[in-house]
Order: C-alpha cells, then structure tokens, then sequence
C-alpha cells in the first residue's frame, strides 16, 4: 500500500514513495527544435524587482508600468531578428533566471540536468549553460561567452537599476563527482541583459553563508537584494534550514545582516517576490530540516518583510484569508503589477498529488488568496512501485503540466514558465501567462517531460508513455 505523495530528495531528484512519482527514467530523450508563436511582452519600462520564487527555481522578473509594446510577429532582418537556427534548450531543472522587459529577453542559468530512471536517483548534474530567449525575436539561442561556475539550485532575481538591467545570482551547489559532500556557493553575480555579458559582482568578506534554495528579493526603491534562509548543509543526506535575513547594497558592494525578531520559522525552497508597491518581500511556504520524511508537512504560511536598512519586520499577512493554497515546497511566486496581487503557481505538496499546477492569487489589499484554476486533481490510484494509470489524475485542460523547480518570471504583461521536473521526468517547454485574463500559452513546445494525455496520445499505457 502507498501514502499518496512523494517527498523531496537532496540528490536533485524525487524520493518514491508514493502516488506522485517522478517517471522520467521511463522516457528516452528525443529530439526537437520546432519553436511555437510567441507571446509579446517586450518594450515595456522597468521599474521594480517583480520576485523570485526561491533558491533554485528562480522566477523572477521585474515588474514593470505600462503596456508592453508590440513586437513583430514576423521575425527577420527587417527587425534585427537572426535567422533562427533551431536551438533550444535541453530539459532542466533547478535552473535561475529572469525576464527584462526593456530588452524583451528571458535569460536562464546553470541547473540540473538529470533524470530518474526507473524511478531511481540519478546524480545531479551542474550546469553553466545560459539560455537567452528573444520574445522580440521568437528564438532560443545560447550564450557562448564566459559564465558563473557551475551550479544547481542557486536563487536568481531581476535588477531594474544600475547601468544595465541584470540578472542576479547568487548561491547554488556544486559537486566535481556522484557523490560526496557538495560545494556551497557564495559569489555574486550579474547577467547584463544590454551587453549580453557576466561580471562578478564584488562583496565584502562579511556576507552570509554559502547556501542553497535561499529566497532573495530586489528592492528596487533602495537598489538593495534582500535574502532569507535557505539551506546551508553540504550533506546530500541532510537539510540546515536557516531563518537569517540579509540585505546587500549594490552602491557600497557590503552584505549586512538584518536584525530580525520572529522571523518566519526555518526554511528553504520558498516561493519569493518583491512588492513594489508596499516596499516589502514577501515569501510563501517551502520545507523545513523534516522535508525529507515520509510525515512532511510543508508550508502554507505567507509573510511579508519590511526594513529601514538595518531592522527586518517580518509579519504574516494571511491569516484573514478564508481559504489558501496546500502547503507546498518549491512554488512560483511573482508579483502582478497590472492587477495588484501575488501571483502562486505550482510546487509540489504534501498531499495526495505532491507535484502541482494550480494558480493562485493572493490580493494584499483584503488579505485573501483565490484559486484562478484549480489545476490537475487526483483522479485513480496508482497500479502499484512507479506504475500509474493514464488518468491518474484529471487534467485541466490549457495549463501547463504539474511541476517545480523550473523559471517564473514576470514581465509588465505575461509571467513566464520554462521547465522544471514532473511526474514525467524533466521537462523542455516555455509557457507564458497572460495577466489580462490569466490564461496559459505555449510558446515552445515540449519534447518531453508531458504526461501522455497531455501530450495528446489516444493508445496511453501509463501516466506517461
């Protein structure tokens, strides 16, 4: 018999133990390049960090006012467009990354790109690939200059401010082998979204543990990086949650840490944003040190951190709500500037479906999350060991596969999705969200990474194939 959910395993992967498995060993990797029409959400102007949805996944993207301008449908010499070439990614996860609205250009670092076989542990990779894709252009292409050193799970945020708009990361993990303990990073870096370059940033000595999945925020009123928690443990076998809160100057180049009583309890893999408008971060759910059992329970909780520079209050700003979202490790959170509201997506839970792709919104102004679309719900039993039946759950039709740990960044009209893991393994495709009436469209389609009704089979033997 199975407890209906899986559990987060350190190795980068899905510990099976239950009804939500991650079945990507079942799948071969197949090739693809056809690219589908994109979405427009370029030319608009930048002004504050829209979020981050923690360490790891990085979804990020500056907020920005006003409508975006249109971009040619038609790419081409006529408007600078390259003769596309057919590259895209190959499926990832753990990956960070960040959407410039003044370029037009979603950016994605580094990550994972292993997959279970046979619902097994495969051992992570650690990647220094960086992806550009061109919503002026429709087209993928890879950046062939120098990189940050390899790593998975770091935190990555939109700078509006400074002499170029970046995007930043910091943290990660990094291992030479399979096994043994891992390298935690504590560098800063800069993506140039004009130059199309990285440049280390420089940092005092005093800056906070190296660590892994921590949630940071840009505020752009103070041209500051905000960060909390994370993970600091090298073990691949245990987690040290942590409940400090930093606030890095980009003028002065110095971390300091922020005097903070009653932080939100310890954590890491939680969902991050920045308000602009109320000139606070703000952090949902994650998991704590007990992720790893069989009993998790994660998180559902919301807060909110306000500072002068030197102070952090933090305050949970849910508890009027009369519903919320499951608790959940590892979900998106971006802020919505047309609309005022904090936008949620997937995760995986601690229920019976673990891996997620509801939509949800949370309104500061009464204190109450709604569900936009309700996602995939659980539908049968799994057969047995990593064997489920094609309609193991009931799919809500036009919303991208359940995942976590992929890319959530938001632009002036559209938030972006790219990759992430599944039940299906790891996926390759890049969807965005229409913020005028939240509906999904996929932009590049996926190779793999579906499961097999999504992907339109009419003869599925499995979940996935």
């Amino acid at each position: 018999m199975f407890a209906a959910r899986s559990r987060p395993d350190v190795l980068g992967t899905i510990v099976i133990c239950a009804a939500s498995l991650t079945l990507g060993g079942c799948l071969g990797d197949q090739a693809g390049t056809s690219v589908a029409p994109s979405g427009n959400d370029a030319g608009g102007t930048a002004t504050d960090g829209g979020g981050t949805s923690s360490g790891g996944t990085s979804s990020d993207g500056g907020a920005a006012t006003g409508d975006a301008a249109s971009a040619s449908k038609d790419a081409g010499p006529a408007n600078n467009c390259p003769k596309p070439t057919g590259q895209r990614p190959s499926r990832r996860s753990e990956q960070s990354g960040a959407f410039d609205p003044i370029s037009g250009k979603l950016v994605m670092f580094g990550g994972s790109f292993a997959v279970p076989v046979n619902c097994g542990f495969p051992a992570s990779t650690f990647e220094t690939e960086t992806w550009i894709y061109d919503t002026k252009c429709d087209s993928w292409r890879l950046h062939k200059g120098k990189t940050p050193p390899a790593r998975a799970r770091s935190a990555g945020v939109y700078r509006s401010k400074g002499p170029n708009p970046m995007l930043i990361v910091t943290g990660g993990r990094y291992r030479p082998g399979k096994s043994g303990s891992y390298t935690l990073r504590d560098d800063l870096w800069g993506y140039d979204f004009g130059n199309e370059a990285w440049i280390e940033l420089a940092q005092t000595k005093k800056r906070p543990a190296a660590r892994a999945n921590a949630s940071i925020a840009y505020d752009s009123t103070n041209d500051a990086l905000l960060l909390f928690g994370g993970n600091t443990s090298k073990s691949g076998l245990q987690i040290s949650a942590q409940q400090d809160t930093w606030l890095f100057d980009f003028e002065n180049s110095a971390w300091k840490q922020l005097a903070a009583a009653q932080p939100p309890k310890r954590r890491l893999w939680a969902g991050t944003l920045y308000d602009p408008k109320r000139k606070r971060m703000v952090i949902f759910g994650g998991g704590d040190a007990t992720a790893f059992a069989n009993t998790a329970k994660y998180m559902d909780d919301l807060w909110a951190l306000s500072t002068d520079g030197t102070h952090a209050t933090w305050k949970r700003i849910d508890m009027g709500s009369n519903t919320r979202p499951d608790g959940r490790f590892w979900a998106d959170l971006a802020y919505d500037a047309k609309n005022d509201r904090y936008i949620m997506f997937g995760g995986h839970d601690d229920k019976s479906l673990g891996n997620r792709n509801d939509l949800w919104a949370f309104t500061p102004k009464d204190g109450q999350w709604i569900v936009i679309k309700q996602g995939d719900l659980p539908n049968k039993p799994a057969n047995g060991f990593c064997s489920f039946p094609p309609d193991f759950t009931k799919l809500e039709d036009g919303s991208p596969e359940r995942r976590y740990a992929g890319i959530f960044a938001a632009g002036p009209n559209t938030i972006w999705l790219a990759a992430g893991k599944t039940d299906c393994g790891v996926i390759d495709d890049l969807f965005k969200l229409d913020l005028n009436g939240y509906k999904w469209t996929e932009v590049t389609s996926s190779t793999v990474g579906n499961s097999c009704i999504r992907k339109g089979g009419l003869t599925c033997n499995d979940y996935c194939f």
